[in-house]
């Protein structure tokens, strides 16, 4: 039997989230919810936003629902957020993702999965964590909650990233790195050296940008 399903977040990571879902039978999108959407309104046919966190809180029955959200730090005031002992969030792979080593491979709660991934052994991905179209996971790598990871990007065996960290498309990281917590990894850049905490970092090789 199918299981129910509800996507929080209306926006185009939300869309691309329920296509992902559309390829796999075993659950049934009801909707979405998002409180910058009126409720009512139509996102794709046949689904329309349902209502917003309040609506979630007060969810009657035991649901499961996927963040469609990429901002690492958006995503885990929401998680805190969603009180409702009723919400389970499981985690979505999709069917062309290859995990090599499943066995070897953790993926906390709510983790997103998305076509084309490749993960090979030994990797830990925190809860909340999003690995969009494309992206390759070397062995050992440990990934922190609600870390974001952009289509494309190449994480080397080792590597570990902390959490609310985001990583822009096209990214590659080399092997045995640190990217410090609540930090971004611009689009195309190097990793060749540690990431500090909170900072920003782009370019080949990354260097910090300075604002």
């Amino acid at each position: 039997m199918k299981r129910p399903l509800l996507i929080y977040g209306a926006g185009g990571l939300g869309r691309e989230v329920l296509s992902l879902l559309l390829a796999l039978p075993e659950w049934s999108p009801q909707g979405f919810v998002d409180d910058g959407v009126p409720a009512g309104q139509v996102v794709m046919p046949g689904l329309a936003v349902q209502g917003g966190l309040e609506f979630l809180n007060a969810y009657p029955k035991p649901i499961d629902v996927v963040i469609g959200i990429a901002d690492p730090h958006d995503k885990a005031t929401l998680v805190r957020s969603i009180v409702n002992p009723h919400v389970r969030f499981p985690v979505i792979i999709h069917p062309a993702a290859v995990l090599q080593n499943r066995a070897a491979i953790h993926c906390g709660p709510g983790c997103i999965i998305t076509a084309g991934c490749v993960l090979t052994t030994h990797i830990i991905l925190g809860d909340h964590v999003l690995l969009n179209l494309n992206v390759t996971v070397g062995h050992d790598a440990v990934l922190g909650n609600y870390t974001s990871v952009m289509p494309g990007v190449n994480i080397s065996g080792r590597v570990k990233i902390e959490a609310s960290t985001f990583v822009g498309s096209g990214a590659n990281l080399r092997n045995g790195v640190v990217v410090g917590a609540g930090s971004i990894v611009g689009m195309g850049a190097v990793v060749v050296r540690d990431v500090p905490a909170g900072i920003t970092v782009a370019g080949v090789p990354a260097k910090p940008l300075v604002r």
